[in-house]
């Protein structure tokens, strides 16, 4: 069929926007589609009739040599297994930039048998509108991905603020509180021990008076930094409130409480809190409750708190169990404490 003086076939190939060439059993091009020739001309400025006849896997294997191109390689290894018949089909998408532009192809090639002989057709179809649009949902995607990260570490920090005292990093009142309406609920449930401790340093107002605020959050940051290496991972430490703290014993007995609370309040009396002119010494005054069936977390904790309010009535430094009538474990604490 002949359109305008030419083959149907060449009018349709030449209608495509695909730079398309046809290629002979030996590999060479016998035909050419006007985008093949109009990328030339932009290219290299070569006329058509330079790639008729134009072995393409050699002049593809030249390329991979002579620029040390990945892609001329691989697309010679694909149209060479179309050709001997070990494929029947090659795709491979490429960059091919210019000192102009990016751009990108995808290469196909296919082949086919006409009257015995084998065929093969090659398309270079320019996909760099893609390429770009997918480079930016990627570079989109990325940014997003970071901006879900920022987000992430931010609502993370904000979470960790409020749950933790800013002064001390213990755990704060409130969380405390979550936690341990949690704890006490499991206690109850299962029929656990469970117990309270509140620990006041003792004539914390002296530390300010005689050595200034900063100086009083420093003896905090210690009495917390003791706290976090003494108590058991299992348990809950948190500031209380100014120089209170409280700890929430998982599975522990009064006996097992006293033991521990004692032992962490002589390390606090041991310690010794490095200041300007010389070391502060500091003690504390601990009172402890273990949960009875007719507890609440509240009754619970304003039993310890009783017991607290007695060690400190009883000379301070020493560490008192709920309902009991006199210290257990008790230091003697001097009139005045040692700064």
């Amino acid at each position: 069929m002949k359109t305008k003086g030419k083959n149907f076939a060449v009018e349709v190939l030449d209608a495509l926007s695909a730079h398309i060439a046809v290629l002979d059993a030996s590999g060479c091009i016998i035909a050419v589609n006007e985008a093949w020739r109009a990328f030339a001309r932009s290219n290299d400025g070569v006329s058509a009739d330079f790639f008729i006849g134009t072995d393409y896997v050699q002049a593809c294997c030249s390329a991979s040599h002579r620029e040390e191109d990945d892609t001329a390689k691989r697309t010679a290894a694909g149209i060479r297994a179309l050709l001997e018949g070990a494929d029947d089909e090659f795709l491979l998408e490429y960059p091919c930039h210019s000192p102009a532009e990016k751009r990108w192809f995808i290469v196909r090639a296919s082949a086919f048998t006409w009257n015995e002989h084998r065929f093969v057709v090659v398309a270079h179809e320019n996909i760099t509108a893609r390429k770009q649009a997918e480079i930016g949902l990627h570079a989109a995607k990325q940014e997003l991905e970071q901006t879900n990260r920022l987000l992430s570490h931010a609502l993370e920090r904000e979470t960790l603020l409020a749950r933790t005292d800013a002064l001390t990093e213990l755990q704060n009142r409130r969380y405390f509180m979550e936690l341990a309406r949690l704890e006490f609920a499991a206690a109850e449930r299962y029929q656990q021990t469970l117990s309270i401790a509140l620990l006041d340093i003792d004539r914390f107002k002296r530390v300010n008076d005689l050595y200034g605020h900063q100086q009083g959050d420093q003896v905090l940051k210690r009495m917390a930094a003791i706290l976090r290496r003494e108590i058991r991972q299992s348990d809950l430490s948190a500031r209380f409130g100014g120089e209170e703290f409280i700890v929430l014993l998982r599975n522990t007995d009064a006996r097992d409480a006293m033991h521990q609370l004692d032992r962490l309040r002589t390390q606090i009396e041991a310690a010794e809190i490095p200041a300007a002119k010389q070391a502060i010494r500091i003690t504390v005054s601990i009172g402890v409750a273990e949960r009875q069936a007719s507890d609440s977390l509240d009754t619970l904790i304003g039993r310890a708190d009783a017991a607290l309010y007695r060690a400190k009535a009883n000379g301070r430094n020493c560490t008192i169990l709920a309902d009991a009538l006199s210290p257990v474990f008790a230091t003697t604490e001097p009139t005045e404490p040692e700064f």
